[in-house]
């Protein structure tokens, strides 16, 4: 795991407040999974045995981590280790089979689910593998989205949209539709648009 801190302009760089919160957290896909993770920490059995023993796949094992405010956070590893399974458990995409996760001191498994997607939407964003641009819309446009469909003035949006363009340098292409981009400067727009809605809505 890889961390850093990081912080918009103008923000506190107290650096205290923990907003995730993960501890023990297991994801153990099958029938079987509370019987193959006793075995895991009894016997210390691996993968492999694990799926020919429970007929289970191992997804998280028993991962515990903490994020502070305004911090890069990486997970590091390699493909098919469970990265993408652990991020996914932070917005509850994906249920633990163990554990616990807080996102900004709330219990993300105890939400109903009016509360998660409330939280969803005002304090959770993301960058998907695949970039999900909307190729009939602008740069500027894709980045502000998910705060158009808060309700938030065009005006307030392009600002913040600008704003999270110039962190990612592709300011100039505000404009452009996501064809004129090369696959690395859509990538930029997709982590822009989480920018974006990140800075909008935590503070």
């Amino acid at each position: 795991m890889y961390r850093r801190p990081f912080l918009f302009q103008g923000e506190d760089r107290h650096m205290s407040e923990t907003v995730v919160k993960a501890e023990g957290v297991w994801k153990v896909f099958g029938d079987q999974a509370d019987a193959a993770i006793k075995a895991i920490r009894d016997e210390g059995i691996g993968k492999p045995e694990v799926l020919e023993r429970f007929g289970c796949v191992v997804g998280v094992q028993d991962a515990t981590f903490e994020v502070s405010r305004g911090e890069i956070f990486c997970i590091m590893g390699l493909s098919g280790s469970g990265k993408s399974t652990l991020v996914r458990h932070v917005n509850r995409l994906i249920e633990p089979t163990s554990g616990s996760i807080e996102l900004l001191g709330r219990d993300v498994s105890s939400l109903n689910q009016s509360a998660l997607r409330e939280l969803r939407a005002n304090h959770i964003g993301m960058v998907f593998q695949h970039m999900a641009l909307m190729p009939h819309r602008s740069v500027r446009d894709n980045v502000g989205y998910p705060l158009e469909i808060r309700g938030v003035a065009k005006s307030k949006r392009w600002a913040v949209s600008d704003h999270a363009l110039e962190l990612v340098d592709l300011i100039g292409y505000e404009d452009r539709l996501p064809k004129e981009l090369s696959g690395g400067m859509q990538q930029r727009v997709g982590i822009a648009r989480a920018l974006a809605r990140f800075r909008h809505s935590i503070r």
